[in-house]
């Protein structure tokens, strides 16, 4: 007979948190008087679970403990239900049983641990499995708690974040929980020495133990109570953000935070074009997402972060100093629990200087790299590559150099109000994408026809006509390439590749001809 809690299924699909699991963590907390982490209380958990049932098996080991149907009972008697999960309970009311089938037998009333009251039949010497006597578990081969965790304790501390979102009374930090009640007092006397700190170390970032330690106060309490306490101050004013990577609390002033990390660059910001997923094939799918917009619907499925990414580089992030967060992108960058900005250290694997960044989950980009793209001149539609270090907060950026070299590539030109495209040669020090590398020589017309088309609201249609007729204009075969038409769209209009492709099926002056190439209907090759 195997325990249960040694098997996968008590720990997945049947694991259910109940009123006496919370109770007893809590009280773990208030015990302790220091914050944990969900894994930390996952680990508690576990060991309270597997203890638990140890007791059960001592009591069913006693004899007359185990309810057994044959018995007869008395009020006050213990006895022990593993059908119930295990729980005992005390007979509270006995009375006489109902039924010619089996003549005289009686019935027990019996709270449970848990609270509840069961009614029973006893007294009843029949074949049941009821009456039959449980072997008792083995205990050779068991796993510990802590290997039970290492298998199981995923789940679990899912399981307990989810409850504790809950707790009235149970507050989170940088993925750790405790009670409220317990919290040193942090009044506004402490945040306002913490928002003097911060402004003399240029905004920040600061630890919480660095803060304190300029602070001077809190001595006299647990370190770590302190420091959550801090943290949870600090969090609940709006002065303060939480900014550090994954595993580090790191604060900064709002007021100090560069205006593009606070707002979205207008050049980055997406208003909602119409878009109609399901006129898209597989191919076409496929296509959107390699090209790693950062606005592309997609259903993550879990898996590691990646250890490297390699993006190209589209107008809008060119002239905004930024990387679009792709779906592969945020699961690589060190963004902390939650949090909505985050501090980091880019590295140029060309030079090694580094080079401050944030993260911007809710915009879905990363900022910091305008003088980057500037000193090695990375054009549109150059490959540029994000990579993983050994350093918590710390990403290593680079592109692929090569000696410059002139090359035929698409021209952005400003032509009056127009917006025209040529195939020009210039000099690039760098690999690229061939179907969306465009040069834009004079960018600040190009930003006057794109503020224009924001003011006049030219619909998506228009914009891809327009454009198509250029595109298809610059090759003999007349035909347009659906990356190459994105990249040319985004100078003068902020739109993910979904809505061009919808666009580019559903529009009639639009043919498919193999390959992502389009030709429009009224132009002859």
């Amino acid at each position: 007979m195997q325990r249960r809690t040694q098997t996968p299924k008590y720990w997945g699909e049947d694991f259910q948190l109940v009123d006496a699991d919370i109770e007893h963590l809590y009280n773990v907390l208030l015990e302790r008087e220091i914050p944990l982490s969900a894994d930390e209380m996952a680990l508690v958990l576990v060991r309270y679970r597997v203890d638990q049932e140890e007791q059960q098996i001592q009591l069913r080991g006693r004899s007359g403990d185990q309810f057994r149907l044959r018995r007869e009972y008395d009020t006050g008697d213990e006895i022990a239900f593993p059908q119930l999960h295990d729980e005992s309970g005390v007979v509270v009311a006995v009375r006489e049983g109902q039924n010619p089938q089996y003549g005289k037998f009686g019935v027990i009333t019996v709270e449970v641990d848990s609270g509840r009251m069961h009614e029973f039949a006893c007294g009843l010497d029949i074949d049941h499995p009821l009456n039959v006597e449980d072997e008792t578990p083995e205990d050779e081969g068991l796993l510990s708690p802590e290997e039970l965790f290492i298998e199981y304790g995923g789940n679990v501390a899912a399981t307990l974040e989810e409850r504790f979102e809950e707790h009235g009374d149970l507050v989170r930090l940088a993925g750790r929980w405790f009670p409220r009640s317990l919290l040193a007092e942090i009044n506004i006397g402490h945040l306002n020495l913490a928002e003097a700190v911060l402004d003399m170390n240029d905004g920040g970032p600061l630890s919480t133990p660095d803060l304190l330690g300029a602070i001077g106060m809190l001595d006299d309490i647990n370190s770590r109570l302190a420091e959550f306490s801090m943290n949870y101050g600090l969090q609940e004013d709006p002065r303060f953000d939480e900014v550090g990577p994954a595993g580090q609390v790191m604060w900064y002033l709002v007021r100090m935070e560069p205006e593009e990390v606070r707002m979205t660059p207008p050049r980055l910001v997406y208003d909602l074009l119409p878009e109609d997923p399901n006129l898209l094939d597989n191919e076409m799918r496929e296509l959107e997402l390699a090209i790693r917009d950062e606005h592309t619907d997609i259903v993550l499925k879990r898996a590691p972060a990646p250890e490297s990414v390699t993006i190209t580089l589209t107008y809008p992030h060119k002239r905004a100093g930024t990387l679009p967060l792709s779906h592969e992108l945020r699961r690589m960058f060190p963004t902390a629990y939650r949090a909505p900005r985050i501090r980091f250290t880019l590295v140029d694997d060309e030079s090694g200087e580094e080079l401050p960044a944030w993260v911007v989950r809710q915009g879905g980009y990363v900022y910091g790299l305008e003088a980057w793209f500037e000193r090695y001149d990375i054009p549109v539609g150059g490959y540029i590559t994000v990579e993983r270090t050994d350093t918590a907060g710390y990403v290593r950026i680079k592109y692929t150099k090569r000696s410059p070299r002139k090359d035929w590539v698409l021209t952005g030109v400003v032509d009056g109000d127009r917006l025209r495209f040529e195939n020009q040669q210039w000099s690039i020090g760098c690999d690229y994408d061939d179907l969306m590398v465009i040069v834009v020589p004079d960018e600040e017309a190009v930003e006057a026809r794109w503020q224009e088309t924001r003011k006049r609201k030219i619909p998506l249609s228009t914009i891809m006509t327009t454009i198509g007729r250029e595109l298809a204009a610059l090759n003999p075969q007349k035909n347009i390439h659906a990356k190459t038409l994105y990249s040319a769209v985004n100078l003068i209009l902020r739109s993910p590749p979904g809505p061009i492709f919808s666009h580019l099926v559903a529009l009639p002056e639009f043919e498919p001809i193999g390959g992502h190439y389009w030709r429009l209907k009224d132009i002859k090759s």
